[in-house]
């Protein structure tokens, strides 16, 4: 199973490990005290590609790539005399820089360089299967390198077979931008075929980000359809997201830094929506005013809005602390910090009394831990917003 991790969270411990220590175990044989430029020069002279761990210590899944994966014979066995290997922290000394320059956006990213240090293959996460894991790498050097593939792509090479695999490197690769361009030419034509074909249905589930296309048109026609095929909690969920997700594409920034929002766009998209019987059109229609007033901080509408939704829908923490926490670092507006206390005070009482309902354990039985301790982190914005009135 692939693992990523995009937003930093709670440090961990480091989690390179010796190449001495990885080299006793028969792992992958990670040059230490070179820079990037003096791996690359390595690899050039011993003929090899350079494989390029790009981690952060605080990532969960880069900890379990050199703790689990990479120290492995197998592991080592295939890497060793293909790869000069190196790892190196985006956040210290180079890799700042050569995160910037290699366009690394989430960890781990592992890239895979030709001796002259181009790009050939990326793949963006982790994988505890060392057999998959291996597969993965060495399909990616070869005929089906994103290098190699994006070229037969820029060539016109358009036919199903290839596009179904060009869009698996892109998304081994996390770009998430060409596997929404690939996805939408991909399925177009082919629509009623992603109800027997599905791997087509699943390039549809994974990176169709458009209501607008003639794809999730045809899904939503047929949405009966493909839910009896496949099940209907992954295409729900596809389908909202996707319907709550465009609007976001109509606010733009311009090039005086200030931002605008197409409301004629939305007026047609709201029309669009219930033509095609979308169930939750007021509440897109809420966030989006939300995210437009925020983007402009206009900060008395954006409060409004948000009263409004947190009236009327079920609680969400997330959108209620984020919102909160926005006003707080924003806003100075007295009536609107103070609106914004009260959603945090509401919602405090409301954790408590949900606290109060949950039943006894059983002897030796222990709560789980919650991701993410909302009723603390509402406590400390409260006290700021108290603090500054």
């Amino acid at each position: 199973m692939k693992l990523r991790t995009i937003l930093p969270a709670l440090a961990l411990m480091l989690c390179q490990m010796t190449a001495a220590a990885q080299q006793t175990a028969g792992g992958v044989n990670f040059v230490e005290g070179k820079s990037f430029s003096e791996a690359l020069a390595e690899a050039k002279s011993e003929n090899k590609m350079l494989f390029v761990d790009c981690y952060t210590s605080w990532c969960g899944p880069c900890r379990m790539m050199s703790t689990q994966v990479f120290p492995q014979k197998e592991v080592g066995d295939f890497f060793n005399p293909k790869f000069v290997s190196i790892k190196i922290d985006m956040e210290k000394g180079e890799g700042p820089e050569l995160k910037k320059r290699f366009e690394v956006k989430a960890y781990p990213t592992f890239l895979f360089l030709s001796a002259d240090g181009k790009e050939v293959n990326r793949i963006v996460g982790g994988e505890r299967d060392v057999k998959k894991f291996i597969t993965m790498v060495s399909s990616g050097i070869g005929a089906k390198s994103l290098s190699a593939m994006t070229a037969r792509y820029n060539g016109g090479e358009r036919d199903t077979t290839f596009l179904l695999d060009y869009i698996d490197v892109l998304g081994n690769a996390y770009d998430q931008t060409r596997c929404a361009t690939v996805a939408e030419e991909l399925l177009k034509g082919h629509e009623a075929d992603m109800l027997t074909n599905k791997r087509l249905y699943d390039a549809f589930i994974s990176y169709n980000n458009s209501p607008m296309t003639s794809a999730f048109g045809y899904v939503a026609e047929h949405k009966k359809d493909f839910a009896d095929r496949y099940g209907n909690e992954a295409l729900d969920r596809k389908m909202n997201m996707t319907w709550m997700a465009y609007p976001a594409s109509l606010l733009k920034r311009d090039a005086d830094g200030k931002f605008s929002f197409d409301n004629a766009a939305m007026d047609s998209y709201v029309a669009f929506m219930k033509k095609n019987k979308v169930s939750n059109i007021d509440e897109i229609v809420t966030l989006t005013g939300i995210n437009v007033a925020g983007a402009k901080e206009q900060w008395q509408d954006y409060a409004s809005l948000c009263s409004k939704y947190i009236k009327k829908y079920p609680a969400n923490d997330m959108y209620i602390y984020n919102w909160a926490l926005r006003i707080n670092q924003k806003c100075t507006d007295s009536k609107v910090r103070a609106q914004a206390a009260s959603w945090l005070k509401n919602r405090m009482k409301a954790i408590e009394a949900e606290k109060a309902k949950e039943p006894p354990l059983k002897p030796g039985e222990m709560r789980a831990m919650p991701l993410f301790d909302f009723s603390a982190s509402y406590k400390k914005i409260l006290d700021e917003l108290s603090a500054r009135k």
